[in-house]
């Protein structure tokens, strides 16, 4: 048994209990049948004798008794033999089967089996005429047994046929309902021997928990191809963006190494070495940042906020550390939304920041309610995005030939757009070349998560 398929195991179960149930209800069948029969039999037998005794006039005088049997007197009905008895036993009307042997003696109660010639049954005696005349009903009682005979040459007819339908159901139902676990472990073993993690297992969606299971199957597997790819493109990215800071820091070292360098010589090839690392280091951490949110694991902190405020401290800080720039901050106040304060705070830092790199120089940052949902706006007045690089502008390490002398690395904007889908915003970019650009954060009143 250990050794048979679930498919095999479920089956016999199911055919061993259709086979249990069918036997237990064709007995019962077979049981309430043959009680049902016997009690209408005898219930028959009780009518006959008692309408009959009904049709029988006595009359008894000083010289002689007498009786008149009525019209309505039938010595066969409901299927009964009735005969008419005087006290001593000497039959005065009627007639009972031929097999029904006489000298059973008279007793009055409900009707009673009893066995004769080889048969049986069904007699009932009731007294008439104050006991003068006995009137006995005589019915066979082979019918509930011929019944209970049929019956059971019918079960061993019946019951092996409803069993092998029962099995054969219940085979064909196990099957088309493991047929997506056939379908899972197909899939299963296609990823495992060609490690491709974009095979489904595409069932239709359906209520049954099997259709469950193999959605959420595909769930996991999408959010395993997700992770890997998210790994590759880390890895790819990281050692293509590595390349050129590990070059310099080597051929620093290497020039350092030199003998007769000047303690000027010393201080630019530590310098160069630090900036180098700097840009390692902030490389690794956004690259981090980019993957945590792909893969839904990073730390959130959502609460109901003053993004008025939030704002207005950003630029106030970013002008601090840009003091060469034009920004202008117009914020309306008391603008409330459910947000990461830090996760915004980086979002608005990383829109300012791509602004001072990439812009002519003035920076405007407008903060507004309009119909109902909260829109925070950052434009500059620089050179713009060409159309065909507009879509771009949004993917890892992407920058523009004209953005590449400004030693940005070409993740601030992917990093914009992962905390803005956290908080369920639009992020949108409009430009024009020679007209600046303009990003837009577009998100609900009041909501954020």
């Amino acid at each position: 048994m250990a050794r048979l398929s679930v498919k095999a195991k479920i089956t016999i179960w199911f055919t061993a209990l259709m086979l249990i149930i069918t036997a237990a209800a064709l007995g019962f069948i077979v049981a309430l049948g043959g009680t049902m029969l016997e009690e209408i039999a005898q219930a028959n037998l009780s009518r006959a004798v008692q309408a009959n005794a009904a049709a029988i006039e006595y009359y008894r005088d000083e010289r002689s008794e007498r009786f008149k049997v009525d019209e309505d007197f039938d010595p066969n009905s409901f299927g009964s033999h009735c005969a008419v008895y005087s006290s001593e036993g000497r039959l005065l009307s009627g007639a009972l089967p031929a097999d029904f042997g006489e000298g059973l003696p008279f007793a009055s109660g409900p009707p009673k089996l009893s066995p004769s010639g080889g048969r049986r049954f069904y007699v009932y005696d009731l007294p008439a005429a104050g006991g003068l005349l006995w009137i006995r009903g005589v019915t066979p009682a082979e019918e509930a047994e011929v019944f209970f005979a049929s019956m059971a040459r019918l079960s061993f007819v019946i019951l092996p046929v409803l069993v092998l339908i029962g099995a054969a159901g219940g085979y064909t139902i196990v099957r088309r309902s493991f047929r997506p676990i056939d379908r899972m472990i197909a899939a299963a073993d296609a990823i495992n021997e060609g490690s491709d993690l974009s095979a489904r297992i595409g069932l239709p969606p359906k209520d049954d928990e099997i259709h469950k299971i193999a959605a959420a199957f595909d769930r996991m597997l999408a959010r395993l191809e997700s992770s890997f790819e998210a790994e590759k493109q880390f890895a790819s990215d990281a050692s293509h963006e590595l390349r050129t800071p590990t070059a310099v820091i080597i051929a620093q070292c290497a020039a350092l190494d030199k003998e007769g360098l000047s303690e000027k010589d010393y201080k630019n090839g530590i310098s160069a070495i630090e900036r180098q690392a700097k840009k390692m280091s902030s490389l690794i951490n956004q690259l981090l940042s980019i993957t945590r949110f792909e893969q839904g694991r990073a730390k959130t902190c959502f609460e109901r906020a003053d993004l008025s405020e939030l704002v207005s401290v950003v630029c106030e800080e970013m002008s601090s550390v840009r003091p060469e720039a034009a920004l202008s901050c117009d914020v309306e106040e008391n603008i409330y939304a459910g947000i990461d304060v830090a996760l915004m705070s980086r979002l608005i830092e990383n829109l300012l920041e791509n602004a001072f790199k990439y812009g002519g120089g003035e920076v405007r940052v407008t903060l507004r309610r309009e119909d109902g949902k909260i829109r925070l706006r950052v434009s500059d007045n620089g050179g713009g995005i060409p159309p065909e690089e507009l879509p771009k502008i949004w993917q890892r390490f992407y920058r523009s030939d004209k953005s590449r002398s400004s030693g940005g690395l070409g993740l601030g904007l992917s990093l914009v757009k992962q905390i803005a889908a956290l908080h369920n915003a639009e992020i949108t970019a409009e430009s024009s070349p020679g007209e600046g650009t303009a990003f837009t954060l577009t998100m609900a009143e009041g909501e954020g998560k």
